[in-house]
């Protein structure tokens, strides 16, 4: 019986596979690379020492950008959190799940203009959403007291205001 190659896996390369997970989520990197999250799991927490080579063809080119010195920075980090996975957010508009995508990456004094945005000042009637935090909760809310054709028009002014944080934020971390 010809025996598989296998490859030790080194801590450096399962530190680098961690990085790799919590920067994209562990579901996130299983589904990029067809490695199962609990092989993923094992290799991360070092209980398992050596690797398929097919295996490893398929994780390395997702942590190459992680094995590097623990000094020095990674080159592209997420900004924003990892995708969600809820049956509500599967349910909401598309509109919807770009409004909790731009919520997610401004700060929070940014939020309260967001929410200027959306509601005039006038008081808000936050949605009950289990998956959303208080503040999602309270802008969603905002955003579908909002009459049909106003809705896009200030989306697009929250998108807008969230690419320039995303720019500003990118510029911070290259430099």
């Amino acid at each position: 019986m010809k025996e598989k190659s296998r490859k030790k896996v080194s801590a450096t390369e399962a530190n680098a596979m961690e990085r790799c997970a919590e920067t994209l989520s562990i579901s996130e990197f299983s589904r990029v690379t067809g490695v199962r999250i609990e092989l993923l799991r094992r290799f991360i927490n070092r209980q398992v020492g050596n690797i398929r080579a097919e295996t490893w063809d398929r994780i390395y080119p997702h942590i190459r950008p992680y094995l590097v010195d623990a000094n020095e920075e990674v080159k592209n980090p997420r900004i924003g959190s990892a995708y969600r996975r809820h049956p509500e957010l599967v349910a909401m508009f598309s509109d919807q799940k770009v409004l909790i995508d731009v919520i997610d990456v401004l700060l929070p004094a940014k939020r309260d203009e967001a929410l200027n945005i959306l509601s005039d000042g006038a008081p808000v009637t936050p949605t009950t959403y289990k998956c959303l935090s208080g503040d999602e909760n309270k802008l969603m809310g905002a955003y579908l007291a909002l009459p049909e054709e106003e809705r896009d028009k200030r989306l697009r002014q929250l998108i807008a205001m969230a690419v320039e944080e995303v720019k500003k934020s990118r510029r911070e971390l290259v430099g």
